[in-house]
């Protein structure tokens, strides 16, 4: 009777559970591009490739809020049965996406070559205008993937993306590490993972091109242009300060503590595995809370399996890197890095925080609450300055950025807490 229950519900959740799939190989993937790059490159190239990395994740994560605010949107008009909305919506902003993210993209490229970018050479800013109008353009094509359901081309897109980054890269830096390479080796690494941008870009097309097709022309009696347009500026606020919250440290750390760069990028890498090893989880509560909350059924129980299934995996990563740091620092990083094992057990603390942070986040947005923005503003102008005005070294940077993670996740933990009562108030 158990096994057949079980199975049922694994029938039931068979899409689900491919993301939670998918998305592990594509963090493995991803976690073995860093380990190759790593070792490939030199210390100091390293860091500048985090540098630029961390720019990619910000233009990533500036485009997640195209994606969450797009999946919880499309995820509302489809459990309502909204069709006509959906392909106007559709129409409207994939116009709009295509435009917004063109021009900025445009003058980036326009003037990669006439202004000099700290840490960057123009051929990696010319790439940034390039991912900037890749990264948001495939965000919008995940975010109707995610707020459909199709979690099938989801994880699969996300698998191609991680594994053309790796093997492009890898690639592209031997090439280039050869006697007589036209450039440097870094500018490889730079390449390939804006070619995977491309390649999942690309693939999400395929599995919505009878949507794209039905969205043409369509027509709908009721304008919510307003609506839509209001709740993604709102939701860009929120995933903004997300994005800078979790990743401006690798920005400021070259500049900051350009001695001990290299180390503190060896940290970064260790707090990616905690960071983005519950990313499915954060996806799949975004759509089931927007469903939910837009069909009036419960929104909690999948926010507490979602926190609880996060704290338990990463948080046996935390643990790992408080018991052996120099062991994991060396599995992970590589002998080069030795330094870094002082900074990983508070960085993965850190890590771990951030990472509930992003579920609170999910499930705010997918419930239309975007009081976090105004959190998250304050906590990244907080880091921000701290990370510029106090930290001299990097023992000091890792400080501060578990002391802002620490106090966000008691703020959103709290603004639950008030909205919960709030709700148990208007019920009686």
């Amino acid at each position: 009777m158990l096994p057949a229950r079980a199975l049922a519900l694994a029938r039931a959740n068979a899409a689900a559970l491919w993301l939670l799939a998918a998305t592990t190989i594509a963090n493995v993937l991803a976690y073995g591009y860093q380990f190759v790059m790593a070792r490939l490159l030199t210390k100091d190239q390293f860091a500048i490739l985090t540098a630029f990395s961390a720019v990619l994740i910000l233009e990533q994560f500036g485009g997640q809020v195209v994606q969450s605010a797009t999946a919880k949107l499309a995820a509302q008009y489809h459990a309502r049965g909204e069709e006509a909305a959906l392909h106007v919506f559709v129409r409207r902003w994939l116009r709009r996406i295509l435009i917004g993210a063109g021009i900025p993209a445009a003058l980036i490229l326009a003037v990669a070559f006439t202004v000099q970018v700290p840490l960057l050479n123009a051929f990696a800013v010319g790439l940034i205008g390039v991912t900037l109008f890749l990264a948001i353009l495939l965000t919008f094509t995940l975010g109707l993937l995610q707020g459909l359901a199709r979690f099938w081309w989801f994880g699969s897109v996300f698998i191609s993306i991680a594994l053309t980054r790796l093997v492009a890269g890898a690639l592209l830096v031997l090439w280039l590490s050869g006697p007589g390479a036209p450039t440097e080796p870094v500018n490889g690494a730079f390449l390939g993972a804006s070619f995977a941008l491309l390649v999942g870009a690309a693939g999400t097309l395929i599995p919505l091109a009878p949507l794209l097709r039905a969205a043409r022309g369509a027509v709908h009696e009721i304008d919510l242009g307003s609506a839509e347009t209001r709740f993604f500026l709102l939701a860009a606020v929120i995933f903004f300060g997300y994005a800078a919250l979790t990743f401006v440290d690798g920005l400021v750390a070259p500049w900051r503590i350009p001695d001990e760069a290299g180390a503190y990028a060896g940290a970064i890498l260790l707090g990616k595995i905690v960071l983005f090893a519950p990313i499915a989880v954060g996806l799949l509560l975004l759509e089931r809370t927007s469903r939910a909350d837009a069909l009036g059924q419960d929104t909690e129980r999948n926010l507490f399996v979602a926190l609880g299934f996060v704290f338990v995996t990463s948080g046996a990563v935390a643990v790992a890197y408080l018991v052996a740091p120099a062991f994991f620092t060396a599995l992970v990083a590589g002998a080069q890095y030795p330094e870094a094992a002082a900074l990983v057990p508070i960085y993965g603390i850190a890590a771990l925080s951030n990472a509930l942070l992003s579920l609170w986040v999910a499930y705010f947005v997918g419930r239309g609450h975007m009081a976090i923005g105004a959190l998250l503003a304050v906590g990244v102008t907080a880091e921000l300055v701290l990370l510029v005005t106090v930290a001299r070294d990097a023992a000091t940077m890792v400080r501060i950025v578990l002391a802002v993670a620490l106090a966000m996740q008691a703020a959103a933990v709290a603004i639950y807490a008030v909205d919960r009562i709030r709700r148990g108030t208007l019920r009686r």
